[in-house]
């Protein structure tokens, strides 16, 4: 398993996968998993759940939610529930947020 960090094809995402708790999450920003999660609801081993994931990520399966507030980048995560991560928003965001949906290589996801 590689530790270390993956720049989406744009230079605007930065990816980390660390360990000794294998914490893996975007750089500066509060969301983020750990190995033995991923594991724990894949059925897989820790570096297989991790690696599936990263590959996804990087494969531009996965969709990858951005929250700003007042046009300031402040939360990154993935999600496997994109409808769900909209109606979230529009029910608790606060005015000034904005929600968005897209891809690793910076493809937007109409929800």
């Amino acid at each position: 398993m590689q530790v270390g960090e993956y720049v989406s094809p744009d230079g605007q995402l930065r990816f980390l996968v660390a360990c000794p708790d294998w914490t893996i999450g975007f750089e500066g920003f509060p969301s983020h998993t750990h190995g033995s999660l991923l594991a724990a609801g894949s059925g897989q081993d820790e570096i297989s759940a991790i690696k599936r994931f990263v590959a996804d990520l990087t494969g531009n399966i996965s969709v990858i939610v951005l929250t700003r507030r007042s046009g300031v980048l402040t939360d990154v995560w993935i999600t496997d529930d994109p409808a769900t991560a909209l109606s979230n928003y529009k029910r608790y965001g606060w005015p000034d947020e904005t929600i968005e949906f897209r891809r690793w290589d910076g493809t937007v996801v109409k929800v």
